[in-house]
């Protein structure tokens, strides 16, 4: 009866370790549109470097264009440490937008990415939002821990079952 319910238990767990890799997968599949980016710099932290361009506005004058910055409060973010984001930059539609991705990696890794040219996924409707994965990683482990979650708990309801048969 305890190889069972420890089965069991173990079955919902990995399933829903599934079902949680499987909604990260549809929320990245929100980002269908792709495009090639350049990894131009890092930043200590790539919320603040993505809440000040998404403040941001240029303003053309004949041919000058000004950046203006709009009223950002920084003090939100903390500081990462050591740790560093990649800012890339892409274009879409003859627009060129930077942003920085949510990973953050140590200094001596994040210089070594400096330059690399990497798969930009972002939303069709918004372009600014964007995502350096396309999410399969996460469709495939989610689908793996479902099923095996699945075989865990079918072992474990047969293993109940057959205690419990013997038992009477």
């Amino acid at each position: 009866m305890i190889a069972g319910s420890v089965f069991l238990i173990m079955g919902l767990i990995l399933l829903l370790v599934g079902i949680i890799f499987v909604i990260c997968w549809r929320y990245l599949a929100r980002y269908s549109g792709e495009t090639m980016g350049v990894i131009i710099d890092i930043t200590r932290s790539g919320a603040r470097y993505n809440d000040r361009a998404e403040k941001e506005v240029t303003i053309s004058q004949g041919d000058r264009k000004l950046h203006v910055q709009m009223n950002t409060n920084t003090g939100l973010y903390g500081n990462n440490g050591n740790m560093y984001a990649p800012v890339f930059q892409y274009v879409v539609d003859g627009r060129t937008y930077s942003r920085a991705g949510g990973l953050a990696y140590n200094k001596g890794i994040a210089q070594k990415k400096l330059g690399k040219t990497v798969p930009v996924y972002y939303n069709v409707n918004t372009p600014q939002k964007v995502s350096l994965s396309n999410g399969k990683g996460y469709k495939m482990l989610g689908l793996g821990f479902s099923i095996g979650g699945i075989l865990f708990c079918i072992i474990g309801f047969a293993l109940i079952i057959a205690d419990h048969i013997y038992l009477i």
